[in-house]
């Protein structure tokens, strides 16, 4: 079975890769880095398949690549636990977990960062600005890549900082390639009280 990896997981004028400035460097800082180092994170993933499934869940990771899904919709789907280099499966809302694989996990974060990296370099249409939402000052920053990891496929994202924490509380994502678009918006928030399952 093929190794799953959580994916843990974009205004003022449009520029291009060719004339890399500070808009440039802050996409490729949020795009390789995230919320990373900032403690553990609850992020409620909502996602849509054009023509097909819509799919909600909350994502929970700790700051140290380990994590789980919990579905919200379908309630059917089974959870997902990412421990180390293995990977579980829970189809009784997490009472229980059986082993699905195991992954060498350092290898494919150093593999998914060089690809980013890569990717990072090539973006085009990068914009940065700022938004208020609810009386809360946000930075946003959006692009598009072409994903070397994902055959190719063109990716546009949009990132909103709490300019008073730097604390990315919103993303949106849109994947485009041959036969297959989807839509994804995450919003994520601190979750310091966060345990994981210990599968026996």
């Amino acid at each position: 079975m093929k190794s799953v990896l959580p994916s843990f997981f974009i205004l003022i004028a449009a520029t291009t890769a060719a004339s890399a400035g500070p808009c440039e460097e802050r996409f490729s800082q949020l795009l390789l880095t995230g919320n990373v180092g900032q403690g553990p994170v609850r992020i409620l993933i909502n996602q849509e398949i054009v023509g097909g499934a819509k799919t909600v869940n909350y994502h929970y990771g700790d700051g140290n690549n380990n994590g789980m899904t919990e579905m919200v919709d379908p309630v059917d789907m089974p959870w997902s636990l990412f421990l180390g280099d293995k990977m579980y499966s829970s189809s009784d809302k997490g009472k229980s977990w059986s082993f699905v694989n195991s992954y060498d996990a350092e290898k494919a974060r150093a593999e998914m960062q060089a690809a980013l990296t890569s990717d990072a370099a090539e973006a085009t249409g990068v914009l940065c600005g700022e938004e208020s939402v609810d009386g809360v000052n946000y930075e946003v920053v959006e692009g598009s890549y072409k994903s070397s990891m994902s055959a190719g496929a063109g990716i546009s994202q949009k990132y909103w900082i709490n300019k008073n924490s730097g604390w990315i509380t919103k993303t949106f994502m849109h994947i485009k390639m041959t036969g297959f678009e989807s839509m994804s918006t995450q919003v994520i928030e601190p979750w310091p009280d966060l345990v994981l399952p210990e599968p026996k």
